[in-house]
């Protein structure tokens, strides 16, 4: 990730015409250069290059940006990429680090909203260029150079055109651009981008082509847009005003447009409300000098002056007071006396530079003293230009203004002791200073504590103040949060438990660990500071598992989603639910926001509204790569999101294993699925993860999914026994001590994955719990290839948005599933039939079954309930046929091993075991393996009857010899016969032939061939967890 101050650098020292430059050839044409348009063929040039707007734009083919898109486009850039390049060109370091969790969920959520913003903007332009009246509007009010330049648009009078595009309503819901009932918000008007200082459209302003009311509408605040910190024409007067060091700043949009088109660039508008504070903030980072142009409309209603008048007013007092240096530039009135703005005032830059400017505190000081009829307009008069003058820290300046005021007013020593008593009694105690005094026995004054002593003297107790956040409620952890702030204005949040408030060791250790924070008296006092501080204080509850909760909302570690309505923490970790109270969520809560060890998995866990991908949409590409595997998958993450209602009829809740070899998807399902919950997932591995570890994953969330990868069958036998404990809901049993000593059992309330390249079928009772999907296939063409990836993209950005869809279905879930699931169940058996299966198998694949069928008339889905009646049925059957053949092979192979460890069969006379690199068999041609593998040849006519006779002996059921011989022949173990060559062997001794004799006049050992069965021995060590090899001890005495 390439940091935002970085990127801002960059675009800062760019010159958008000499990047363009390097590629094409530039003409210039006044203050803009043109060039033949390198995105469509044409023989006029209608490609242009703005360098005062650092962007370019082709009144062909419509397409525009910044330096960055230019790249991109032209260069078949990426992003990162074009960054790196600039700054190369502009001698910036561009260094990427790695994002954050919470960076790249901003990121994430910014990119997805801009490109709504953008597709809507286009939407908009298009109905512009085909609606002559909407054209002739803007071409005759601001030009059609400018029009086309800004990409002027036009939002329809149909009420529901932003339904037709291919966008997510909650998106355009969440931006304001439709209503609750999918009304468009802008109708019939001409439709104007507002954008910031990089050219991102971050929302519209709108104008009726008549009179009526009102006038012009603008974006509603969301993630993207705030009017508080939005400046119209950033992105023009950023740069322009670079050589002035000042801006102009109007109050609507058009005043703002007029001023670009007859070429005052560095002009920025409000659009239509008050400045605010944030909005100088921002302005002040490109400019120390600010001159409002005010509307000149005539005053109504008695008033002193026009509304226009009475803005600036009130604005250039706060602009003065944010130190910014201020003047005005006020339109002459008509001789008509009509209304007169900056849009219908300013045909040419003639008449701009020929209205005067004066300085903002003279401006109103002449306003003021001419309407100030009595002594007590005079004296609030003299106090507000006092209160300016205070704020001007220059001698020789405020000597300079203190002259010109003596004009309006008095003499000199006047103005002087004026602005002295402003300066005193700014930093006289306020009223409520000598009330918190009076009530608790100390004040705030200058960012510290102070109090009085019995002899009348000042005590100071602290160089900070404390503001009380919240009280955590918790029996064993209790904490609160409060804002630090110290005299010099740092802050920090700070989390206290309550042995930190009790103790003043521990209180000051607490506090000085973040820096320059001092308590500087003792425990008295502060006891009297905890009074206070407490009194005051709200109290939140931390969630400590997310997920469904037992009050009847769902939560993300950054926020809470109830009554239909995502709410996010705000800074300091808190959710407010009106009724249900407060919540404290610490993941996103400033005092982490450095500490990214702490709560990963509530950083993963979160909702943002990214993605703009229906549910019919994902699905039915889900489904296109996973095939039935998918659409299992799905049901399962239906029947999780609902697993305490189902659990309820059923005591238990299945596990979904994805069995395959390696590259042949089954994580890539697992990852597919979590992206409802998290984005880019990374699963636990279950070899080197502990099993507290385990515990801590599975029990993290409720009514969610938890994936687990890598099983393997020879993972510790305890690690088993808790996957097994996964299906009844009971995760680790450990002893707690933090309260009574008593042994507790974390519930497990998650639908829990696990994959592997090897069946669990070490334990049967394990297998027997699962789901069980296998992913045969590892080779793929290009189209499945292309399929995979263009999922790829469509889960990058999560899939919360469609979980929170699914969550609106409770109520429904819970009055359908008892009895839904009595009536599969018995559909199911029935189409079973006669056969011999393990009921908890068949009861595990209808909890799915069931889900999918409570929710199906609900949901727009490529499926329907036949088929995943199908998919159950044939699951169950092949589940059952695998759970059979391993128990019994099992059984198999572990007589065998008895058999060899009892001395009732020889290796090199019942089998023999061989390391080759060369391999061929009945099913396998001739093969050559890079390393080499240990094969058992087994001679199947006397071990198959040794088989039989000892299972009888210990009153053990066997298997006929042909169900062996089938599912011998279909393990995965098996290679295929070939024959051997074994010794012949009677009750123990080796068979000789006294008839033929070596050299050395030994008798020959007699042999025969057999055809034997061939088998990997390396794996069916694995699967069955035998041993065949026996090895000398050395004697070592």
């Amino acid at each position: 990730m390439i940091p935002k101050a970085i990127i801002e650098k960059v675009l800062d020292a760019t010159h958008i015409e000499e990047v363009v430059g390097e590629f094409l050839s530039l003409q210039k044409r006044g203050v803009i250069y043109r060039a033949l348009c390198p995105f469509h063929q044409e023989k006029t040039p209608s490609f242009t290059v703005t360098p005062n707007r650092c962007m370019f734009y082709c009144f062909g083919c419509h397409k525009g940006g910044n330096a960055i898109t230019f790249l991109m486009e032209h260069e078949n850039m990426t992003y990162p990429e074009a960054v790196k390049w600039l700054g190369r060109k502009y001698g910036i370091e561009v260094e990427e680090r790695e994002e954050t969790i919470d960076e790249k969920q901003q990121r994430l959520k910014r990119e997805s909203l801009l490109i709504v913003n953008a597709t809507v903007h286009k939407h908009y332009r298009e109905v512009f260029l085909r609606y002559k009246p909407a054209q002739d509007y803007a071409y005759r009010r601001w030009g059609q150079k400018y029009c086309d330049e800004i990409e002027i648009g036009f939002a329809p009078i149909d009420g529901k055109a932003l339904a037709h595009l291919p966008l997510q309503k909650e998106f355009l819901q969440e931006l304001g651009l439709i209503n609750k009932q999918g009304y468009d918000f802008f109708q019939d008007r001409i439709v104007i981008p507002i954008k910031d200082r990089y050219q991102h459209i971050i929302g519209f302003t709108a104008r009726v082509m008549d009179n009526s009311q009102p006038k012009y509408l603008n974006s509603k605040e969301s993630f993207l847009y705030s009017k508080r910190n939005t400046v119209f024409g950033l992105d023009v007067a950023w740069r322009a005003a670079g050589k002035t060091e000042q801006m102009y700043l109007v109050e609507g949009a058009p005043d703002c447009m007029r001023l670009h088109a007859i070429g005052v660039q560095n002009t920025v508008a409000d659009l239509g409300s008050a400045w605010t504070a944030e909005q100088f903030q921002l302005i002040k980072r490109a400019v120390s000098k600010v001159c409002f142009i005010p509307d000149n409309d005539p005053p109504k209603g008695g008033a002193d002056y026009g509304t226009g008048i009475e803005a600036v007013m009130k604005a250039g007092k706060l602009a003065t007071e944010q130190h910014l240096i201020v003047s005005v530039k006020e339109i002459p009135i008509t001789e008509e006396g009509k209304k007169e703005d900056p849009d219908t005032y300013f045909k040419n830059q003639t008449l701009f530079k020929a209205v005067e400017e004066e300085d903002f505190i003279l401006w109103l000081a002449a306003k003021l003293f001419e309407t100030s009829g009595n002594t007590e307009q005079k004296s609030d008069a003299v106090k507000q230009i006092a209160h300016l003058l205070s704020f001007i820290d220059d001698d020789t300046k405020l000597t300079m203004f203190i002259d010109a005021l003596t004009k309006y007013h008095r003499g000199k020593l006047f103005w002087q002791k004026a602005v002295e008593n402003e300066r005193t009694r700014c930093d006289s105690p306020k009223e409520d200073e000598i009330d918190l005094n009076r009530q608790y026995g100390f004040w705030i004054d200058h960012g510290k504590y102070f109090s009085t002593t019995e002899k009348g003297g000042v005590i100071e107790w602290s160089n900070f103040t404390l503001t009380p956040l919240f009280h955590i409620k918790d029996p064993l952890m209790a904490k609160r949060l409060f804002l630090l702030t110290n005299e010099l204005g740092i802050k920090e949040i700070i989390e206290m438990e309550q042995e930190d408030l009790i103790s003043l060791q521990k209180f000051r250790q607490k506090l000085e660990s973040l820096g320059n924070f001092i308590w500087k008296v003792g425990e008295k006092e502060l006891i009297k500071l905890k009074c206070f501080l407490y009194e005051k204080t709200e109290t939140a509850a931390q969630i400590k598992q997310l997920g469904w909760n037992k009050k009847g909302f769902y939560a993300f570690g950054n926020g809470i989603y109830y009554g239909g309505k995502f709410s996010e923490v705000n800074e300091y970790g808190i959710v407010h639910l009106d009724e249900k109270g407060n919540y404290y969520l610490p993941a996103f809560s400033q005092i982490y926001k450095e500490n990214t060890d702490y709560f990963r998995f509530e950083r993963q866990f979160v909702h943002f509204n990214f993605s703009m991908i229906l549910l019919r949409d994902f699905t039915r590409q889900l489904f296109l790569v996973f095939g039935d595997n998918g659409k299992i998958g799905f049901c399962f993450y239906l029947a999780t999101l609902f697993r305490d209602i189902i659990t309820l009829t059923t005591r238990s809740f299945p596990i979904l294993d994805l069995f395959g070899p390696k590259g042949s998807g089954k994580s890539e399902l697992g990852h597919t699925l979590m992206s409802f919950f998290v984005i880019d997932n990374i699963p636990p591995n279950i070899q080197n993860s502990t099993i507290p570890a385990l515990n801590d994953t599975v029990a993290a969330a409720a009514n969610a999914l938890v994936h687990i990868d890598e099983y393997k069958n020879g993972i510790d036998t305890a690690k088993i026994e808790f996957i097994k404990g996964l299906w009844d809901g009971t995760g680790r049993t450990r002893m707690n001590m933090a309260t009574d000593k008593k042994k507790e059992t974390t519930a497990v309330d998650a639908g829990v994955i696990i994959s592997g390249q090897e069946m669990p079928t070490t334990d049967i009772a394990l297998f027997s719990r699962l789901i069980f999907l296998s992913f045969p296939k590892s080779d793929f063409t290009d189209d499945e290839k292309k399929n995979y990836q263009r999922l790829l993209m469509m889960r990058s950005k999560g899939m919360t948005h469609l979980t929170l869809q699914l969550l609106t279905h409770r109520e429904l879930f819970v009055k359908a599933f008892y009895d839904q699931y009595h009536l599969i169940l018995d559909d199911v058996n029935k189409r079973l039939g006669s056969r011999n299966v393990i009921d908890r198998i068949v009861q595990n694949w209808v909890v799915p079954l069931t889900a999918f069928r409570c929710l199906e008339g609900k949901l727009d889905l490529p499926l329907s309930y036949s088929e995943v009646l199908n998919i159950t049925v044939e699951g169950i059957i092949h589940q059952n046929m695998e759970c059979k053949t391993n128990d019994e092979l099992g059984s198999f192979w572990r007589m065998v091993q008895f058999l060899n460890s009892e001395g009732e069969i020889y290796e090199d006379a019942d089998f023999r075991i061989r390391t080759v690199s060369r391999f061929h068999s009945s099913i396998i041609n001739e093969t050559e393996w890079a390393e080499p593998h240990k094969i058992l040849y087994l001679q199947k006519t006397r071990i198959f009857m040794l088989y039989k006779l000892n299972a009888h002996r210990n009153g053990e059921t066997s298997l006929p010899e042909e169900s062996l011989r089938y599912y011998l022949e279909n393990s995965k173990e098996y290679l295929g016969e070939q024959r051997m060559t074994y010794h012949v062997v009677k009750k123990g001794n080796q068979i000789l032939d006294f008839d033929h004799r070596d050299a050395k006049g030994q008798p020959a050992k007699m042999s025969v061939q057999q055809r034997s069965y061939c088998f990997d021995y390396e794996k069916l060590v694995e699967a069955f967890d035998i041993n065949l090899e026996m090895t000398r001890e050395e004697n070592n005495s």
